[in-house]
């Protein structure tokens, strides 16, 4: 293909892509959208950059991509009207450093670029994958625009891959077949006399169906196919998903799997007597309750998939922001739990998921294992899945939905209606860490430390407690080492965008939401059957664990 692209006659060339710019222009797709994503041409790549001034003057706004080759992934940022694309990955062309990121909604029409299109809308790209994992929470229009004489049967696709809604010729539109097992499809163009007809229609796709219809629809198939779980953005009023990756949403499933094997440990939790022994085995059971599912659906998911982790150690400059985090943590998590649960819920040993409770009789040994077992471990897994996949996975929503689904599923992890406040502060926290530090590493040495404080901080918070005498005193002094804390741990988070502001670096996902829009965008990512089951999960062990 790509031989037979550069063998093209330039002039030739120009006039199908005019042909093409035209075909675009007079679509429904353009001209109802709110927002054009464009790409700049390479490698003798359809030239489609007229389509920008035109869409100035209709009053649409223009993006165009910018890769980040760290972490493979890939956003648009709008280009104003008389700006200037610059050099950037690639060689490709982008919009220069100070260019807003832009938001797309069910309004926003996105062209990809291709070497050529399959029959069925497949795309023949380059092999990166940067559009497909785009496409994965892209919740407006695709489209694609390719000659006609380069079209094909089929592409070879996998199950990321995204397939278009809308494809574009110098003849017009082209009716897309999605019946993969047919030797041949059916293909028809716009016509002079039919134009303003194929202006009025919507784009050849899947028919409109409801939400939970094509929920339903995507769990069927997957069973029925027998194929891996796929990922896809629940976006709009249609399908932006190819047949081959129906819409299911993987992070829930993974949640609830955690939440089963955690409620499966405890009936073994009676056969933990030797002291020892018991340490072995909650070791054990965090590395199959947590890390075992994390590492699968880390190699399930596609190339690179690893990256978007943020397995990477905090700049030492970060380090006081960690501590002033920690005090905040430590300082609002006791608030949190004197406010659901009283004075008397600060006392008693620390409890590892309502199960098993961390006991020592002081030696170094003993104390190693505790260390381990119960700071360590659930502060490096419970990251690993929350702060690590989920945020990766929910990002794409923005930022805010990814901070807020993390913190909801952390909290619902500990079955407790009294705990849910606690845990869900502390969540927001840690996500925050990670996001200010983009390091996952961050946030697990935030999450030990706070353990390693319920652990052996509980002697000196009673002592404490004991020698101000006054349930006012205390939490006063509580609520003073929140503010202050607080406040340093603001001036440092200010300190490190400053930074990255000036320095014009990118964000590396999605910028935050307008709040009228949060909840719409939250209700597109957690809106699954998967997510349902974890609600009734914790819901009924919550209920249980109040009544028991």
């Amino acid at each position: 293909m790509k031989q037979k692209r550069a063998s093209l006659d330039e002039t030739q060339k120009r006039e199908w892509d005019r042909a093409i710019i035209k075909k675009i222009a007079a679509s429904r797709q353009f001209q109802t959208a709110s927002a054009l994503l464009l790409y700049a041409p390479t490698r003798g790549e359809i030239n489609l950059l007229p389509l920008v001034r035109l869409s100035w003057q209709m009053g649409k706004t223009v993006a165009f991509p910018r890769c980040d080759v760290e972490t493979t992934t890939m956003h648009f940022y709008l280009l104003a009207p008389g700006a200037k694309l610059v050099r950037g990955a690639y060689g490709i062309a982008e919009p220069p450093q100070d260019a807003p990121l832009c938001v797309p909604d069910e309004n926003t029409l996105c062209i990809l670029p291709a070497l050529t299109f399959s029959l069925a809308g497949d795309r023949l790209g380059y092999g990166k994958g940067y559009y497909d994992r785009f496409l994965e929470h892209f919740p407006g229009m695709t489209a694609g625009a390719a000659y006609q004489a380069f079209l094909v049967k089929r592409v070879p696709t996998e199950e990321h891959d995204r397939a278009v809604q809308t494809l574009f010729t110098e003849r017009g539109a082209v009716k897309l077949s999605r019946d993969e097992g047919a030797e041949s499809a059916s293909r028809e163009t716009e016509t002079q006399e039919t134009r303003e007809d194929a202006q009025g229609a919507k784009p050849a796709e899947t028919p409109r169906t409801s939400l939970w219809k094509r929920l339903w629809k995507g769990i069927f198939s997957r069973a029925v196919s027998g194929t891996a779980v796929a990922v896809a953005a629940v976006g709009g009023d249609q399908e932006h998903t190819a047949p081959a990756a129906r819409v299911l949403h993987a992070p829930p499933i993974l949640v609830a799997v955690t939440f089963v094997l955690l409620l499966l440990s405890r009936l073994i939790d009676t056969a933990l007597t030797d002291r020892r022994t018991a340490y072995l085995m909650v070791i054990l059971l965090q590395l199959l309750i947590f890390f075992a599912p994390a590492l699968v659906y880390v190699l399930k998911r596609e190339k690179g998939f690893a990256k978007r982790l943020r397995i990477r150690l905090p700049s030492p400059k970060h380090l006081w922001f960690i501590f002033c985090m920690l005090a905040v943590m430590i300082s609002g998590g006791l608030l949190c739990g004197i406010l659901t649960g009283g004075i008397s819920s600060l006392t008693g040993n620390f409890t590892l998921y309502d199960t098993f409770v961390a006991r020592t009789d002081g030696s170094f040994a003993e104390t190693v294992y505790v260390i381990l077992a119960y700071g360590v471990l659930p502060a490096v897994c419970e990251e690993l899945i929350w702060r690590g996949i989920l945020c990766a996975e929910y990002e794409g929503f923005g930022a805010g939905v990814s901070i807020l689904l993390s913190a909801i599923f952390f909290a619902m992890l500990h079955f407790s209606f009294p705990l849910l406040l606690s845990y869900l502060f502390l969540g927001l926290l840690l996500a925050g860490v990670m996001y200010a530090t983009r390091s996952i590493i961050a946030a697990m040495l935030l999450h030990l430390c706070y353990n390693l404080f319920c652990l052996f901080g509980q002697p000196y918070l009673s002592a404490f407690y004991v020698t101000a005498g006054s349930n006012e005193i205390f939490v006063f002094c509580l609520v003073v080492i929140l503010l202050l804390f607080g406040a340093f741990a603001a001036g440092e988070a200010r300190k490190i965008y400053h930074v990255r502001a000036r320095r014009n670096t990118d964000a590396s996902y999605t910028a935050p939401l307008p709040l009228r829009r949060l909840p719409k965008q939250l209700w597109r990512a957690v809106a699954s059957p998967a997510a349902a089951v974890c609600a009734v999960i914790w819901l009924v062990m919550s209920i249980l664990n109040l009544v028991l």
